[in-house]
């Protein structure tokens, strides 16, 4: 291979550049800008790619966000590549505070159904709690994710999630229009010359 390197990196120095790239993060978010500028599509098609991506970086799913942000833009007709790039959202960086605020987002609203539905039935309450207890340490500590973590993590991120797509949507869609445009003007100075 052309780009292949002649000594191969150990485990820990991949490891290290997925938390600190060769090059320093500043010169990898100006990668990912320069490649989001020169997308040939629309600016509401871009900016709607990269605001998938960003939601599909709020899913608990970790490992599926390129699938989900490139299944979202799909089918809503976006910029696939836009969504791709947009899903670097969710970083090694960034991960704790988007799973920090959205279990906590997650938990506040679960709570607020949990206590209105709690006020309509405080006996199946009492019927699941019993059922609880009679199950293995294994199945406990299931119930306990999947009611704990996993179903606040997914409302939060859900919900975070669309509020951070929004934000990036009405910011990179006049920046990727205005370039477009400059873009275009220089082109024609060039030609004219």
């Amino acid at each position: 291979m052309v780009f292949k390197r002649k000594k191969k990196l150990t485990i820990f120095k991949n490891l290290k550049s997925l938390f600190f790239p060769e090059r320093g993060w500043r010169r990898a978010i100006e990668y990912i800008s320069h490649r989001i500028r020169r997308l040939p599509d629309t600016p509401h098609r871009i900016a709607l790619g990269l605001s998938f991506g960003v939601l599909a970086s709020f899913s608990p799913l970790f490992g599926f966000h390129f699938l989900l942000g490139a299944f979202l833009a799909y089918l809503f007709n976006a910029n696939v590549f836009a969504s791709i790039l947009g899903t670097f959202f969710g970083n090694p960086i960034t991960f704790p505070f988007i799973a920090a605020i959205s279990v906590r987002t997650g938990s506040f609203v679960s709570d607020r159904i949990y206590i209105i539905e709690n006020e309509q039935s405080i006996s199946d309450t009492w019927e699941f709690n019993s059922e609880f207890t009679s199950l293995s340490v294994f199945e406990k500590f299931l119930v306990e994710v999947y009611f704990e973590k996993l179903i606040p993590y997914s409302i939060g991120g859900t919900i975070c999630g669309i509020i951070a797509a929004l934000i990036v949507y009405l910011l990179s869609r006049p920046l990727i229009s205005s370039y477009q445009k400059r873009k275009k003007k220089r082109k024609k100075i060039n030609a004219k010359l």
